[in-house]
């Protein structure tokens, strides 16, 4: 009995130790569940300017307005969310300027730390804050929704639609969030892996966010649990979209050059006769 006590007790230490693990290593915001759908070996689509640009500008739309619907949802939003919300209690900014307050200085300390943003991780700050503040007051005009179990679908809702618009901005490969900018800079300047790393600075938003009164509750919890694999869905979505659309176009293009030279042919066998 003595040995059978020990032996269950090793397995739930076992388990324990392997659960926190994978608490660990999980993308618990959509700049971890970015980095994790880049670290996996995703493709990158050679696409051209104005499509990338177009896929940052509907990355940054998708993902502003299910922001908002996490905010007016009163559930609590993601972790940097529920920091920037804590922004706004205490200073009374509008919600554009507690976004840009906030990203910027990621920005700026990601680019301190030696990690230099692209083009998409300056430009989409500037049209998300303007776009979540929108969105979040036509939202308001309403009030939200008083079951809690409407409020949960709607909430999951929210988190698909931040999924498509992260897989977006992936697959636009204008430059990493400003969050998975922080973290990655964070890693390499302490020397650990940036799996690690991420909760440790995730967690911080969330205790920060919750002492100078952000909107953390269940939602967060939610953000926490569905985040990774709805940007890993969303990612393969529009993946498979821009694969479809480019060659769609790649055929379009063949057949528009297989009728000029069918009409050229035409054309010579006439001048011939």
């Amino acid at each position: 009995m003595k040995n059978l006590g020990l032996h269950s007790a090793g397995r739930t230490r076992e388990l324990v130790a392997a659960i926190g693990t994978r608490l660990r290593r999980r993308a618990w915001s959509r700049a971890g569940a970015v980095a994790s759908v880049v670290r996996s070996g995703a493709p990158r689509r050679v696409l051209t300017f104005s499509s990338r640009v177009a896929l940052l500008v509907f990355g940054s739309f998708m993902i502003s307005a299910s922001v908002a619907v996490t905010l007016w949802n009163d559930l609590g939003p993601g972790p940097l969310d529920v920091f920037i919300g804590a922004v706004r209690v205490r200073t009374g900014l509008p919600l554009t300027i507690a976004v840009w307050a906030t990203v910027g200085s990621l920005i700026v300390a990601a680019w301190a730390l030696g990690r230099r943003p692209g083009l998409g991780t300056v430009a989409s700050p500037f049209m998300i804050g303007p776009m979540m503040q929108t969105t979040l007051a036509g939202l308001e005009q309403f009030g939200a929704p008083s079951s809690l179990v409407v409020s949960i679908g709607v909430h999951l809702v929210a988190i698909a639609g931040i999924g498509i618009g992260a897989g977006a901005l992936v697959v636009s490969g204008l430059g990493a969030g400003s969050g998975e900018l922080f973290a990655g800079a964070a890693s390499d300047r302490v020397r650990r892996p940036e799996s690690r790393v991420r909760p440790l600075i995730e967690s911080t938003w969330i205790v920060a966010g919750v002492l100078l009164g952000g909107p953390a509750g269940l939602g967060t919890v939610l953000v926490a649990v569905f985040i990774a694999p709805s940007v890993a869905r969303g990612h393969r979505l529009v993946d498979g979209v821009a694969a479809r659309s480019k060659h769609g176009l790649a055929v379009t293009h063949d057949a528009i050059i297989s009728r000029e030279m069918a009409a050229l042919a035409r054309e010579n066998e006439l001048i011939r006769r």
